[in-house]
């Protein structure tokens, strides 16, 4: 999108972890405030940047890494179970 407020708020709606909404909104507003002179200065707290960079791996490590792994074995499951899975919770195209 156009307006990383406004696609995190989008991402909230369907059901974003409130974990990774924070901290996306913790690297939305610190890159933001660093962007603008006199409003931080990231030199002055090595240690922000240290966590700036924790903050995306955790975002890259729940909605990329997780749930692609979870993908990798959840077809490995016999297809008799994923369709008893999916009956069990109304999925008819899963």
């Amino acid at each position: 999108g156009k307006n990383i407020n406004t696609d995190i708020g989008d991402l909230v709606k369907k059901g974003l972890p409130i974990q990774i909404q924070q901290s996306l909104d913790i690297v939305r507003v610190t890159g933001n405030n660093a962007v603008h002179p006199g409003e931080m200065q990231l030199e002055e707290d090595p240690q922000a940047v240290s966590l700036l960079f924790q903050l995306v791996n955790l975002i890259v490590e729940n909605q990329i890494s997780q749930p692609k792994a979870v993908q990798e074995l959840y077809s490995k499951l016999p297809r008799g179970a994923v369709d008893a899975i999916n009956k069990r919770d109304g999925n008819a195209n899963n």
